[in-house]
């Protein structure tokens, strides 16, 4: 077998060159992107002396006029598919970005699946606009008003920064001339209730604590009505049904809405396992924190889409003074394309049947 690597600005232009050179009987071996939009492609002719024989057929059986072996099969559903590659390259880079960048973030396969499917239908886009009309298919998007029409009650495991979340806020609603109110129903962690105290000082804000889910009922039954609130949580293991019992008293205690506040970067299928226990306590809406301390988003996709979650918010600093902010679908599919080359494979297809 004689192999030869060539390059061309197209898939088409690379197509004839190959025949060219090796004629019709040319096979090939793999492609991929170069640089500038250009492709590089390794085909292959058999010489003489390697014709390949079809090995079912017995050496003294001579092939009928008429009759294809499998070598011809093989043959004919390569150059189909190569005629195929020549008329669609584009689309096929771009749906092949696609599936590469998805698993450089570690999305599980069966979200991986519905995107690419979803994808398929915008396949004459941009790979980043194709991302992006199948994110907006899959995945819903909410953004918290800076007046909610109702209080907000932060929910999730522990560390994912309930607490700066709920600081961040009471300082946007504050900052439009719409403060909310603040309460903590975390008052049993060492430093929890100080911490909040602090951030709050500046805004010259207070903060109630309520000990229980009687307590957190008053402080809603008399001032809801008046201005909403924004409640701290304390966090939970989502898999510990007596803590679950007892968050689910909490949100029941008072007309709140529950938000699931979740770290991004965690395992995938942790977090949809995590996005669907908090859904079944009434979570429909999810705020995504630490996004500057992972370069894999993954986890965010899966755990909305798992738990049926609408993406409220995401948190990409530790510091109240840098707000919460939106997320849509094509921020999601910016983030998911901007990094996925750094370690993903390259766009390369191997022939499998020589």
């Amino acid at each position: 077998m004689r192999l030869r690597t060539f390059h061309a600005a197209s898939m088409a232009a690379a197509m004839d060159e190959i025949r060219k050179a090796l004629g019709e009987d040319a096979i090939i071996v793999s492609t991929r992107r170069a640089g500038k939009g250009a492709v590089e492609v390794v085909a292959a002719v058999e010489t003489a002396a390697q014709a390949p024989r079809d090995p079912y057929r017995p050496l003294s059986e001579p092939a009928r006029a008429g009759q294809t072996t499998a070598a011809d099969d093989r043959a004919g559903a390569r150059q189909a598919a190569e005629r195929q590659a020549a008329e669609q390259p584009e689309e096929i880079y771009a749906l092949r970005r696609i599936e590469v960048a998805l698993d450089y973030h570690r999305l599980p396969e069966r979200q991986r699946k519905i995107l690419a499917r979803a994808a398929r239908a915008f396949s004459e886009l941009a790979p980043v606009e194709a991302l992006t009309q199948a994110l907006a298919a899959t995945l819903r998007f909410a953004p918290i008003a800076d007046q909610p029409a109702r209080s907000v009650m932060l929910v999730g495991p522990p560390g994912v920064g309930k607490t700066v979340v709920t600081a961040k806020l009471a300082a946007r609603a504050a900052l439009v001339g719409r403060p909310l109110r603040v309460i903590t129903t975390d008052t049993l962690k060492a430093g929890a209730t100080a911490q909040l105290e602090a951030y709050l000082r500046a805004l010259t804000q207070p903060l109630a604590l309520a000990n229980s889910p009687a307590e957190l009922a008053r402080f809603e039954h008399v001032a809801s009505k008046h201005r909403r609130a924004v409640i701290d949580s304390p966090g939970i293991n989502p898999f510990d049904d007596r803590e679950l019992d007892m968050l689910t008293r909490l949100i029941a205690a008072a007309d709140v809405e529950p938000v699931l506040v979740l770290a991004a970067g965690i395992d995938a299928h942790d977090a949809m396992d995590m996005a669907r226990a908090f859904a079944r306590l009434g979570v429909r809406r999810l705020i995504a924190t630490r996004l500057d301390a992972t370069r894999r988003h993954g986890s965010l996709i899966a755990a909305a889409e798992a738990g049926g979650l609408a993406i409220a918010e995401i948190s990409n600093s530790p510091f109240v003074a840098q707000s919460l902010r939106p997320l849509d679908a094509a921020e999601i599919a910016r983030l998911v394309l901007s990094d996925d080359e750094a370690e993903a494979p390259s766009f390369e297809v191997e022939e499998t049947a020589l």
